[in-house]
């Protein structure tokens, strides 16, 4: 099959130069990338992000002449395709046909030729009606698959359906390839010959190489050998071209990658400042939020104890205003002590008067005004007798009318004396009772004794 030659001279002219291997850990890198980004887009419901992403590793596995895990990679798009095309026809289609498409040209690429034509025909079928483009592009790729089937008649007629699909598929170089290699195909070498100047001059310099290929095949076979050499060296200046090209595109490629990993870097120490500097942001944040909550509860604290503070003044007002009123409620139940015995010891006193005015009481009188002393304030006479052992009977007994509140007239009538002289027993009785009491009223000195 003498006109497969030029089509894989094709693939060898893209695979003959190597400037370095960091190309390839670029391109490796980039494909962990595309990996785990499609790690990441599955946990989602994005048919459409999927598939682009198959799409690219897919592009990727064939630059690296996987064709198994391209293939894999294919059907997982056409998969993403029928998904999308369930809510968007149209645009479901047209990623199916798209997804067909290079199938069958990964499947030509193997010789797998029946498959790779029935691809081709579900992908113009699908394709929508205003996709011509599309469309002529697939009925070439259909007349490559029939040239490389070596059926001359098939390539005739998917070539001229292009064309007249999308007219301005003439004009690519794909177009040209392959009507020249189906010219050759039927051995319409005058036709070619005449074609081949305008095509090769139209061309691109790989589609060049492959029709300067061409026509130096044709000129050996025609013997015509000056033209067959001015083809060679036609050829080797174009590989020339393409490796020097090709050269330079890919150490442009390197140099955009090494500044895609610089600006990388880049991007990675800015983050990691912006990191340190959220760190700093958030520590400062949370030295501020600790600062206002200790603040906030040492004052919360202070207002606690200084309301403790006035609630217990507070409450010592209140004590004193009720220990003031104890005091007063002290006194007036006093009074009313004081005038009970002396209501009870008025009849007594009164009853023993002689016609002088004097009073004279019997033993039974004194008795009954101490008991009715006990009776109103109990154990009082027990209570003084037991601090004051050297007192007399007589000085208990007075000690009983002074707690009565007894007038000094009335104890002069009662001891039968002036009433100045009263005054005088009570200083007497004052200084046998206690020496320290001279600044109070001996009423005052015998309250203690009230239980």
């Amino acid at each position: 099959m003498k006109y497969l030659y030029p089509i894989a001279l094709t693939a060898l002219f893209a695979c003959c130069v190597k400037v370095s291997d960091a190309p390839l850990a670029d391109e490796d890198s980039a494909l962990v990338a595309l990996l785990n980004r499609l790690d990441k887009c599955q946990n989602t419901d994005n048919p459409e992000m999927c598939y682009n992403l198959y799409s690219q590793i897919a592009s990727e596995y064939e630059k690296k002449n996987l064709t198994e895990l391209q293939k894999c990679y294919l059907q997982k798009m056409l998969s993403e395709a029928k998904a999308i095309s369930s809510y968007n026809r149209k645009r479901g289609h047209t990623l199916m046909a798209e997804a067909l498409q290079q199938m069958a040209t990964a499947y030509m690429v193997e010789g797998e030729l029946d498959s790779a034509s029935i691809d081709a025909h579900l992908a113009c079928q699908l394709a929508p009606r205003d996709t011509l483009d599309f469309q002529a592009q697939t009925l070439l790729l259909l007349a490559q698959i029939h040239l490389m089937a070596e059926d001359g008649d098939s390539v005739e007629y998917y070539i001229a359906e292009a064309k007249r699909t999308y007219p301005e598929v003439a004009h690519s170089d794909f177009f040209r390839i392959i009507h020249a290699y189906g010219l050759d195909l039927q051995e319409q070498h005058e036709e070619l010959t005449a074609l081949l100047p305008s095509y090769i001059s139209a061309c691109g310099i790989h589609g060049q190489a492959e029709l300067t290929h061409l026509s130096m095949y044709l000129h050996e076979d025609a013997k015509q050998w000056k033209e067959a050499y001015d083809n060679a060296i036609s050829l080797m200046a174009i590989s020339d071209s393409i490796a020097k090209t090709e050269t330079s595109e890919n150490l442009a490629r390197i140099h955009a990658l090494q500044h895609e990993r610089q600006m990388a870097c880049q991007r990675a120490e800015r983050e990691a400042e912006r990191g340190r500097l959220y760190v700093v942001i958030i520590a400062v944040l949370l030295l501020l939020l600790a600062a206002s909550t200790a603040g906030l509860f040492y004052r919360r604290k202070a207002r606690i104890a200084h309301a403790h503070e006035l609630e217990a003044m507070r409450l010592s007002e209140v004590a004193q205003v009720n220990e003031s009123m104890v005091r007063e409620e002290n006194i007036k139940l006093q009074r009313l002590y004081y005038e009970h015995l002396f209501a009870i010891i008025l009849p007594i006193l009164n009853s023993n008067r002689n016609k002088s005015g004097h009073i004279n009481l019997e033993e039974s009188s004194w008795n009954l005004i101490e008991k009715n002393t006990d009776m109103v304030l109990p154990g009082f006479t027990t209570r003084l007798r037991k601090q004051h052992p050297s007192l007399t009977t007589e000085d208990v007994r007075f000690c009983c009318l002074l707690m009565m509140r007894v007038p000094n007239a009335l104890l002069a009538d009662v001891y039968g004396i002036a009433p100045a002289s009263v005054a005088v027993r009570k200083q007497r009785m004052k200084k046998k009772l206690d020496n320290d009491i001279q600044n109070q009223t001996i009423e005052n000195y015998l309250n203690q004794y009230i239980q």
